[in-house]
């Protein structure tokens, strides 16, 4: 009998111990939910911060497109500057040989320019430099030739010219200027100050630009006022031309002659 209890006994047990669930189960599970919530947290946290770069790369990207922007601008206005000045001195040369020379290379045709592309801009200014370069070229040929004519000159090269009755108006200022005498070389351009006293600094004064061109034409302040004949030695002409600041008017008469060195 005591044996049966004993084994019944032990049968329960076995019985028991295999209902029993297993313990190993709930640490794996404690272990496996903190990875869980680190994975989580993890993602939370990358979430954010991707978000920043994301703003971060489209400042940058709109910075860099002001930036750029901002460039193109200033070299656009670089380029309608460097169009201006070569514009000027384009000008400048055509209008010096067009009074020294009697004419001039004709000037580049172009657009204003608001109405030019960059790229136009940059070919107009390429044309106008190659223009300038030329009439520099024409201009320097004529300033030796005249260096040749004031050491050897022939008949008709040399003319004295006599300003006399002239009156400055400018604004509300007028005045009588001072005679002057002086001569010129054919080919030559010169600008005389015209004063109301000879003697002292005046604020009433007036540039006046006397040229005697290639061709036999006297020139005053851009316009001709006479044609030398180098075979008469004396003629006058008289004149009413606008002040270069185009504000006034010089009126005057000037009697020239012709000089030859025998």
């Amino acid at each position: 009998m005591p044996t049966f209890r004993s084994g019944l006994l032990l049968a329960v047990l076995l019985l028991s111990a295999c209902s029993m669930p297993i313990l190993q189960d709930p640490q794996q599970t404690k272990t496996e939910k903190p990875i869980t919530q680190n994975k989580a947290t993890t993602e939370q946290t990358k979430t954010p911060k991707d978000s920043v770069d994301e703003i971060v790369n489209t400042v940058v990207k709109n910075d860099s497109a002001n930036k750029t922007d901002a460039v193109d601008k200033t070299d656009d206005r670089n380029l309608a500057e460097q169009l201006e000045t070569q514009k000027k001195l384009a000008n400048a040369n055509f209008t010096e040989l067009q009074n020294r020379v009697g004419n001039a290379p004709e000037l580049p045709r172009i657009l204003a320019t608001k109405q030019l592309s960059a790229k136009e801009i940059d070919s107009a200014i390429q044309q106008l430099r190659s223009y300038i370069s030329k009439t520099n070229s024409a201009l320097a040929s004529l300033n030796a030739r005249v260096d040749d004519r004031e050491k050897m000159a022939i008949s008709g090269d040399l003319i004295q010219i006599f300003l006399s009755d002239t009156t400055v108006t400018h604004n509300t200022t007028t005045f009588k200027a001072q005679p002057l005498v002086g001569q010129w070389v054919r080919g030559e351009s010169r600008v005389i100050r015209l004063k109301d006293n000879i003697l002292f600094e005046n604020p009433k004064s007036e540039d006046l630009h006397i040229t005697f061109s290639e061709s036999y034409q006297l020139v005053v302040n851009g316009e001709v006022i006479s044609t030398v004949n180098p075979n008469k030695e004396k003629n006058n002409a008289s004149f009413n031309v606008s002040t270069y600041s185009t504000k006034g008017t010089i009126v005057g008469k000037l009697d020239y002659r012709v000089v030859n060195n025998k």
